[in-house]
């Protein structure tokens, strides 16, 4: 899991006090539901992570195309606003 820049903590230790356990599973299990259920939780697992990558580039795919090249260059002086 993911660690918080700001806790420096994954927020599921937070929340529940431990890791969740590993997701590697014995695949050599003489119970073959098992071994498909084994499959289809890593299958899902993988998949969602495999969304999450791609939500990620789009996001900043989209953007970088509103963002525009500064016209200042170190040393200008500039007003800031501090309206927000």
């Amino acid at each position: 899991s993911a660690h918080s820049a700001a806790t420096k903590y994954p927020p599921f230790k937070l929340i529940y006090g431990l890791m969740p356990p590993s997701m590697i599973w014995d695949t050599n299990s003489k119970y073959p539901g098992v071994r498909v259920f084994a499959q289809r939780m890593k299958d899902a697992i993988m998949s969602a992570h495999d969304s999450v990558i791609s939500a990620r580039v789009k996001s900043t795919t989209l953007a970088n195309k509103k963002r525009k090249e500064s016209p200042f260059v170190k040393g200008d002086l500039v007003y800031l606003s501090t309206e927000n």
